[in-house]
């Protein structure tokens, strides 16, 4: 599996879609699976020391959970807290037999926020 590299500047929100398709291509059925994305200084951490983990268990097709699809969401608060830098990331599918994949991973370059106002935007300064 090659590596992914990511960006994103510290305290944006992002979302990221991730479609599970089996080999021929149909939509994997996503229900009573977990979907992780992990996000550490260096892999090898255990996860209870990553800088952030988010786990997603509702998906878009919350019925039967065959659209196949997941959102990992990223709110501002998630990355405002954390240092600019390079960080090892990973999505991981924890399927309803207990197997875990990792769908993606690699290194996430988390950029410095320029603008650190919280004030209210059009006023004049």
């Amino acid at each position: 599996m090659a590596l992914k590299k990511l960006s994103l500047v510290r305290g944006s929100d992002k979302t990221y879609t991730l479609a599970f398709t089996k080999a021929d291509g149909t939509p994997y059925c996503l229900k009573n699976c977990v979907v992780f994305f992990t996000l550490k200084t260096q892999y090898d951490l255990p996860d209870s020391a990553a800088s952030l983990q988010k786990i997603v268990t509702a998906f878009s097709d919350t019925t039967s959970g065959t659209s196949g699809t997941a959102l990992v969401t990223l709110a501002r608060a998630d990355t405002l807290v954390l240092d600019p830098g390079e960080y090892d990331y990973d999505f991981s599918l924890l399927t309803a037999g207990s197997k875990t994949q990792v769908m993606q991973r690699g290194k996430l370059t988390l950029q410095p926020n320029i603008t650190k106002s919280t004030g209210t935007a059009g006023t004049a300064a």
